[in-house]
């Protein structure tokens, strides 16, 4: 019986609605900046594309 107590208190606040008043759920908000750069790191270059093969691809016409 206190199981059940228990679980039927924890199922309640489960499913409780929380709001701002305006209607809205609260949602975390982002701290994070992309990209991320570390102070004093030495910048990198990003690496040019290159292509795989070195010969011609020739398409049907």
């Amino acid at each position: 019986m206190i199981f059940s107590v228990v679980a039927l208190a924890v199922v309640g606040l489960g499913n409780s609605n929380i709001s701002t008043g305006d209607g809205k759920t609260p949602r975390p908000q982002t701290t994070v900046e992309y990209p991320i750069r570390f102070e004093g790191a030495p910048a990198k270059r990003t690496p040019q594309p290159r292509p795989t093969v070195s010969y011609p691809i020739r398409w049907q016409r």
